[in-house]
């Protein structure tokens, strides 16, 4: 079974939510694995799962309908475990499996900051917004936010309006129509500056309900999260309490001591939860863009294998990354990866740092 079947056929069994089928990949090695009657899996799953995976036959015509869906709406399926796959999302314990993503952009590793705020901004929040996008376009990050009314749709815009590639993350399926309505022109933009992306699927529409799932999302793609103004509850703290627990950088942007507007963000920062965002210097610094910059700048070392560079680029636009992680995403073995390493070592390409991580020289 290949892999595009085996995801759409686990996001649709009942009862197999992300983390479960995260769980499921991990004990059998693929997705398409799963389905394989040969396959013996690390763990022996449950007779609950093996008795729902055992229902997949019954979703063949469900399977091809989205795959029919997929094919009308020119939509791109993003497959966990692929070279297409976001890497910051990868390594989320409730990834999906299978993103849908319509638009321009090349999901390479590349650097991807989430900005996210309240849907009645202030002036100084809108301002505050857009001065920081501006000062961060040297540095050609991937500007994600929810399409939302508000701090997310000044994101997006300022985005566009500095060259800036955009994701925006929806509440429901692609094909259906845009939530809110009036940002139908924004999205169009942002598929032609960037990509729309959710993991909806056809039936599933816009509710109130989706927004948590579409906020998980917004934080799993990013090295960092930036709120930019918000209450003391509302879809920014989730947002926030998500790169929380994926152990990403969070940032708050400080605000007028009385403002109801800026609650939200002193309470990220009185809890030490998220650092004060007062400049862009301290997100370049803590993110090690500056150093990357310079690295970028550099020449390729010569005499590198086919193999040695592929390492090599890898590291340069990721930065300093840990040796289980490498071979992951490299798809070699530990061993292998070590090998190549200490081989990148010898030439001075690369150094190695405490806990097996590796960064360019």
């Amino acid at each position: 079974m290949k892999r595009l079947t085996a995801c759409l056929t686990l996001r649709l069994l009942p009862g197999i939510g992300p983390i479960t089928a995260q769980k499921l990949v991990a004990a059998y090695g693929s997705p398409e694995a799963i389905f394989d009657s040969k396959a013996k899996p690390k763990e022996r799953p449950t007779e609950r799962l093996l008795t729902l995976l055992g229902q997949a036959s019954s979703f063949q015509g469900e399977v091809q309908s989205l795959k029919e869906w997929i094919q009308k709406e020119k939509l791109k399926p993003l497959l966990w475990g692929t070279e297409d796959y976001p890497v910051a999302l990868s390594r989320c314990p409730d990834a999906p499996l299978v993103l849908f993503c319509r638009g321009n952009l090349s999901w390479e590793s590349r650097r991807w900051v989430a900005v996210v705020g309240t849907r009645r901004p202030t002036p100084y929040g809108v301002e505050s917004c857009q001065a920081l996008l501006k000062e961060l376009a040297p540095f050609h990050p991937v500007i994600v936010s929810g399409l939302a009314y508000g701090i997310d749709a000044v994101a997006h815009k300022a985005a566009l309006r500095e060259g800036l590639d955009t994701v925006a993350c929806l509440p429901q399926a692609l094909g259906l129509p845009i939530y809110p309505t009036s940002h139908q022109g924004l999205a169009e933009q942002i598929s032609q500056q960037g990509a729309l992306v959710t993991d909806f699927i056809p039936q599933q529409g816009f509710e109130r309900g989706h927004f948590v799932q579409r906020n998980r999302l917004i934080a799993g793609l990013c090295q960092a999260t930036l709120v930019m103004e918000s209450g003391i509850t509302g879809g920014s703290l989730i947002t926030a309490n998500f790169a929380s627990q994926y152990d990403r950088e969070l940032f708050a942007l400080p605000g007028p001591v009385h403002s109801n507007k800026s609650k939200g963000c002193h309470s990220l920062i009185q809890s030490q939860q998220a650092q004060l965002l007062d400049s862009i210097a301290i997100l370049v610094e803590t993110l090690g863009w500056e150093e990357t910059n310079k690295t970028a700048q550099q020449t390729l070392p010569l005499d590198l294998s086919e193999a040695e560079q592929k390492v090599y680029h890898f590291l340069l636009q990721q930065g300093k990354q840990n040796l289980d992680f490498l071979a992951k995403n490299l798809e070699l073995s530990i061993s292998e990866t070590a090998i190549l390493l200490m081989q990148l070592e010898m030439k001075k390409a690369v150094r190695p740092l405490p806990g097996k991580c590796f960064e360019v020289r």
